[in-house]
């Protein structure tokens, strides 16, 4: 391997550092690695190898080790929704032992016969440094996360009761019960399969395997920075600073920990892929002497990315058709001249979103089951312009753009047209179209919502990253440009460049890795240990029939009731049931047509009078309920049930109390 004492002195630095400025670092991964010995194994065979087996039958051979691995990575990501899709209509259940019965075949297929294998090429030290990047967004990512034992704030509850459910029936289901009395499965389901697979493969609890594998997603984005800088003309260097921007400066996505973005984070994921592939297709559509067994495998690979990232996210799927647009046309503009080639580009792309659909048809049959499609046509027909529904805060702005990211990706937005790197120009054109698809009527067009501002802005870092890669790399040029010119530094001008490349990695370490491994904010904690203690004993203590009121709010403008502590996740934890139900019921068919209209007016009508009221407590009695349940957690702060009001009530008895979580009799 060429320069590989600097490589092993950079990987030196860099680990040495890590543990340095992160001092409990070492001594968790040791205990992590014994604790879970199956988890690394299972999530490098699961975020490999079925892409690697894809890639190797049906992408060209001109992929470098670094971009192969990375490209293997996301189009991984889109496998297990097909499979969980595809295993449900013929009635087929998935299971732990088949779920590696499956990585066996997938690394026959990506590996066997050796002799007609794509050779891979031999590792370099831009491979080697990609993976030790790669390697320590993982470890922050993960050591950030170490005591979390289930996710934090809204959407983690139902992401966990999805991949709990799926566990529970081998793929796919309708129904909700024991947690809830929905009887469809709309809710785009790609992450959850995800979890499943790493839940099966490593034996890991589906809370863990949630948290686990969105911080694998998050981690990833880091090698898929590099993959597209690279694919779009950066130079490697600058492709390594990608890398190292999206494991250390940027907040996205490690951020999404906090909120449980992680259905986002997937569709992210497997976005690459599609605009990596997608890019292969269009660019070999345009050749006159492209083989026709070539386009082929790229149209068969871009139709199942699009596919796994449609079931990934529905959102997502809209970034990567702005995406196909803007590459799509910058290729007409640069480089078709004849109609031939025009003809054989717009069939290729026919077909491969042709293949997408079809793939997908089975699902958008099962999306006419709940109430998403009618939500969609409603926004579709109106224009909601920034409200509720497509409204973010400058305070989601400074977390998307924090650090600098804004103006490193202006920097090199300059470094590429001082460069004529016309392709990485796409990036920024590409984010104008993703805003004016989230924001539509800024042109006068109805469907604002469909895609959200507040969406758009979390996905800013695909496009930021790339630019600050190659602005940085560029300020490094300049900087060993005019090294050559001192005569005195010239022979060694290029060892003091890569040593000012080190050095510049090695302070970013120093300052981002302590804010990176804290950045679990606690704010977002709903269930908590005290939870778990409470949740036990509800569990030994009541019927499994009893009901238990928890605190809730309406989100979303009033519109949808959610909760705010961890009484919200009791159905899970404890198998009893309460008045706030997943918030996927507002997208869900419920066992009556009114279903949703129902779990809106009865937490109406039981918090539309003060706690202390005997109305309140005959109402709850009325309605089933036969505990209150208060939490030491709340977000928002502000919550109905209020202990210092029930404990001066004779209304309520207080039965259970542990570390702020309270159980109360409703006498």
């Amino acid at each position: 391997m060429p320069h590989l004492p600097v490589t092993i002195l950079a990987g030196v630095l860099l680990l040495g550092g890590l543990i340095l400025v992160v001092p409990d670092l070492a001594v968790w991964l040791a205990g992590a690695l014994f604790a879970a010995p199956l988890a690394l194994p299972a999530a490098a065979g699961l975020l490999l190898l079925p892409g690697l087996a894809l890639i190797r039958w049906l992408a060209p051979a001109d992929l470098a080790l670094a971009e192969r691995l990375a490209l293997a990575l996301s189009v991984s990501v889109a496998v297990p929704p097909l499979l969980f899709l595809y295993a449900d209509l013929v009635g087929l259940r998935w299971s732990p032992a088949l779920a590696w019965l499956f990585l066996l075949f997938c690394a026959l297929a990506a590996f066997w016969p050796v002799q007609r294998a794509v050779p891979l090429p031999r590792p370099d030290r831009h491979d080697a440094l990609l993976l030790l990047i790669t390697m320590v967004a993982l470890v922050l990512r993960l050591f950030a996360a170490r005591d979390l034992a289930v996710g934090q704030w809204g959407d983690s509850y139902h992401h966990t009761l999805i991949t709990q459910l799926m566990a529970e029936n081998g793929g796919l289901f309708r129904s909700w019960e024991p947690y809830a009395p929905m009887i469809t499965l709309t809710y785009h389901m790609g992450f959850h399969a995800g979890a499943t697979w790493l839940h099966w493969l490593s034996g890991l609890a589906p809370p863990q395997a949630v948290v686990g594998y969105g911080q694998l997603l998050s981690s990833a984005a880091a090698p898929l920075a590099y993959l597209l800088s690279v694919r779009l003309g950066a130079s490697r260097t600058a492709g390594l600073w990608a890398a190292i921007v999206m494991a250390l400066v940027a907040l996205m996505p490690s951020y999404f920990v906090n909120w449980g973005r992680y259905t986002q984070l997937s569709g992210h994921t497997v976005l690459i892929a599609v605009c990596v592939v997608w890019m292969q297709l269009i660019d070999r559509a345009v050749q006159s002497n492209a083989a026709l067994r070539t386009l082929a495998g790229l149209i068969a690979l871009a139709a199942l990315t699009l596919a796994g990232l449609l079931l990934c996210h529905y959102r997502i799927g809209a970034f990567a058709a702005c995406f196909v647009v803007v590459y799509g046309l910058y290729l007409l503009a640069t480089q078709v001249r004849a109609l031939p080639l025009f003809g054989r580009l717009s069939a290729a792309g026919v077909l491969a979103a042709g293949g997408a659909l079809l793939l997908t048809l089975p699902w958008l049959l099962r999306l006419n089951e709940g109430t998403l499609l009618r939500y969609a046509g409603h926004l579709l027909t109106t224009n909601i312009g920034t409200g509720d529904g497509n409204s973010y805060s400058w305070n989601e702005v400074a977390l998307a753009l924090r650090s600098g990211l804004l103006p490193l990706g202006l920097l090199g937005v300059v470094a590429a047209l001082v460069g004529r790197k016309w392709p990485l120009l796409l990036l920024p054109l590409w984010a104008a179209l993703v805003w004016v698809a989230a924001n539509p009527f800024l042109i006068g067009l109805n469907g604002a919502g469909l895609i959200s501002g507040f969406a758009a802005l979390l996905g800013a870092y695909i496009v930021l990253a790339p630019l600050a890669g190659l602005g940085i790399a560029w300020l490094f040029e300049l900087i060993g440009a005019g090294l050559t010119r001192v005569s005195q530094l010239r022979p060694a001008a290029t060892l003091i460049t890569a040593g000012l490349h080190m050095l510049a990695a090695l302070a970013l370490l120093v300052w981002a890795a302590p804010w990176q491994a804290a950045i679990v904010d606690r704010s977002f904690q709903l269930f908590t240990p005290a939870d778990m203690v409470a949740a036990e004993w509800l569990e030994a203590n009541t019927s499994p029939d009893a009901r238990i009121f928890v605190n809730g709010f309406g989100a979303y403008g009033g519109t949808v009731y959610v909760g705010t502590d961890g009484g919200w996740w009791l159905p899970l934890m404890a198998e009893r049931r309460t008045n706030i139900e997943p918030i996927t019921y507002a997208m869900e068919a419920g066992p009556t047509a009114d279903y949703y209209a129902q779990v809106y007016a009865l937490n109406q009508e039981l918090t539309a009078h003060p706690l202390d009221d005997p109305a309140t407590a005959a109402a709850l009695k009325a309605a089933g309920f036969r505990y209150l349940y208060n939490s030491p957690a709340a977000n928002p702060p502000a919550e109905y049930l209020d202990p210092q009001v029930l404990a001066a009530s004779p209304l309520y008895e207080q039965v259970f109390a542990y570390e702020g979580a309270t159980i109360w009799l409703i006498r």
